[in-house]
């Protein structure tokens, strides 16, 4: 059975927003936009990053999209595996231009030690189900200089040389996320979790971190069914829950 998630007519092109995550919210409330509409922007005044960060995004040179999903079938405390299906997605993506592209927990995407990519997913809960997930998706594609205090931002111009259509790497990389979702509606959850751990950054390797206890040397080990982090640390596992943990470089 032929399956598609995107198209054309789903996708709100505008030139200039403050967020593409906040009009799509506003989509939601004010009419039902279909399950695999794509809100896009050349120009993000004021995008959102995770931690309540600013995203940052030279004008007409990257991909800054938001996408609506409607995944009513997933339980509420299973909403995690949104996150691995757009993280997957954009490492597929990634993959097929670069080697050494990895997942930082929960779902930034690194290439080597740069940020190339953020995702911020946003949750609407009706009753005991998922209604909507917003998901943000900032990539860098063309930006050769950033100006912001980002400590390590790179682009896939910046790591191949090239200049890239923003229209024809958009279709590829719906496409990938599109191949994750599918992935995720056929129940091949256990499938979608051995990618992403495959794929994350400092997987099963001695690193340094921090928590409210202060820094100490540990292993990444996984993550449970909730999309916590598992670190193992002087013998004995600890689990994290969002902005519980830093990465020290």
């Amino acid at each position: 059975m032929n399956r598609c998630l995107f198209s054309p007519h789903l996708l709100i092109r505008k030139n200039e927003m403050h967020s593409t995550n906040d009009f799509a919210l506003e989509l939601i409330k004010t009419q039902k936009p279909s399950a695999g509409t794509v809100v896009l922007t050349l120009s993000q005044t004021k995008g959102r990053g995770q931690r309540a960060n600013i995203w940052e995004s030279e004008e007409g040179k990257n991909l800054t999209i938001s996408i609506i999903l409607t995944p009513e079938f997933l339980p509420i405390p299973h909403q995690f595996q949104i996150s691995m299906v757009i993280s997957l997605g954009v490492y597929d993506y990634l993959s097929g231009y670069l080697k050494n592209v990895s997942i930082k927990w929960p779902n930034d995407i690194y290439v080597g030690n740069e940020k190339i990519a953020g995702i911020l997913i946003e949750h609407s809960i009706m009753g005991s189900a998922l209604s909507h997930s917003i998901c943000g998706l900032g990539l860098n594609i063309n930006q050769l200089e950033f100006v912001s205090d980002a400590p390590n931002p790179t682009s896939l111009a910046i790591c191949t040389n090239k200049e890239y259509n923003l229209d024809e790497e958009l279709t590829k990389l719906l496409a990938c996320i599109e191949n994750r979702y599918f992935q995720l509606v056929d129940q091949k959850s256990d499938l979608l979790e051995k990618d992403y751990l495959q794929s994350m950054y400092w997987m099963s390797e001695m690193h340094r971190f921090s928590d409210e206890n202060g820094a100490f040397e540990g292993q990444i080990v996984g993550i449970t069914e909730y999309g916590q982090l598992r670190i193992k640390a002087n013998g004995t596992e600890r689990i994290y829950n969002f902005k519980e943990v830093n990465f020290i470089h």
